[in-house]
This record gives structure tokens, sequence and C-alpha cells, in this order.
């Protein structure tokens, strides 16, 4: 299912985070395609997470893989001694700028920073060929800790424009440095790539043409979302 022998490279990102991008992860990626197509149906609307689009958890046998994929050939690479799989899905990002919510247009965390060095990983398998449906922007906080609490309080409460001019987000996916956050690297997608990095590093869809996306698995932005438990190896 996994490809024994991966091309890996590490990019450092700050603070000692670590972007590991995976090529030809899966030994036959249209197999995983044509799951999605034969689901399609099954795919619901994610409400509890900040995708955009509707998503499908993998069968039992896939995440397992993935799990033991991470154990021989990421987590070294990741600085992380221990993981263990948590939640791995189909994912179809399809909303337009105008349907995202506030939060949904600047960068965000997967995980808060947890004690003793446990928290979540996380990975992004890109599974379509368009390069202009986009990959993950990592980003730098450079508010502080109230500030960044403050912003994600307002977002309730402020209306698009209320939260723009707060912010500095555009009116889109979060694709920029704003007020709050400083754009860092990004993460190019590629058929049958993948990305890993910790949870606690802020990121985004790295989307510049939402018209291009499609509710449709062969030529919309199709990708395998997978989040796991991990211990980092002492400081």
């Amino acid at each position: 299912m996994f490809n024994p022998r991966p091309k890996i490279r590490v990019v450092p990102l700050y603070d000692g985070e670590n972007l590991v991008i995976v090529d030809d992860l899966l030994r036959e990626p249209q197999q995983w395609v044509e799951l999605a197509r034969q689901s399609r149906a099954e795919f619901s609307d994610a409400d509890h997470n900040y995708f955009p689009g509707p998503e499908l958890n993998l069968p039992p046998d896939m995440e397992r893989a993935l799990g033991q994929f991470i154990v021989e050939h990421v987590r070294k690479p990741l600085d992380t001694r221990r993981t263990d799989m948590l939640a791995t899905r189909l994912a179809l990002a399809t909303l337009q700028p105008s349907q995202l919510q506030n939060l949904q247009r600047v960068c965000h965390r997967d995980t808060v920073p947890q004690p003793n060095r446990t928290g979540t990983g996380a990975m992004v398998l890109y599974l379509f060929n368009d390069p202009r449906l986009g990959g993950t922007g990592f980003f730098r906080q450079k508010c502080s800790e109230a500030e960044f609490h403050d912003m994600v309080v307002r977002s309730g409460t402020l209306d698009r424009t209320g939260f723009s001019a707060l912010t500095g987000a555009g009116d889109g996916y979060a694709v920029a440095s704003d007020h709050y956050f400083e754009k860092i690297y990004t993460a190019e997608p590629a058929w049958n790539r993948a990305i890993f990095y910790h949870g606690t590093v802020l990121h985004s869809a790295d989307i510049h043409s939402p018209a291009l996306l499609r509710d449709d698995v062969d030529t919309g932005r199709l990708t395998v979302n997978a989040f796991f438990n991990l211990r980092r190896n002492a400081a």
C-alpha cells in the first residue's frame, strides 16, 4: 500500500519545528481516488474542524498502514519518539470565499501545546494533479497569546468586514501575512506528495484560485488529512 522507499526531505520552519515532505507516498494512489469516487455519497460536511468541505473517514486497514509508515519513515525526521494513529480522512475542499467562516480566513493550529512533550501530528496527502488547486502555507505568530485569544473570541461576533479590519485577512483563504501572522513557507502540492508537521504549527490551505475548486474527486482538491498522537524527543 505504501512505498517502502519514498523520497523524503526535511524543511526547517522556525523554533526547531520541521516540515517533512514525502514524495511517492503510495504505491497505487489512483486506488485511493477510486475509493473516494465510489464513496462520494458517504462524505459529510466538516462541522467540527477548519476543513472547508466534506470528509470521509478512511477504513481501519488504511489507517493502520499509514500509522506503520509514520513509525518507519516519518517519526525520526519529525523528531518524535512515539506515535499512534488518531484520525484519517479523505477530504474535498469545496468552499468558496463567501462561504468561509471568519476563522477559516486566517491560519490555525490543529492542537494547542501539551505538557510532557505530548501532542498531535498532522499529515496532508495531495491526490490531485493541478498545482493551481493549492498546497499548504505555514505561518509564524506575530501577536501575543492574549491577542490571539481575543481575535478568536471576536471572530464570532464580527461580520466579515469587521474581521478583515481587525486581522488584515483577505476575503478568501489565508494565503499571505496579516496583522497577526507572518507567512514563512509554502508547501507546493504534487500528485502523491504528503507533508507531515506538528499540529501546533500554524498553517492554512494555500488556495489562491478558489474558483477552480470542484465538488468532484477527479478534478477537485482531494486530499487525505490525518492526525496522530505523538510524544516528542527530549529537548
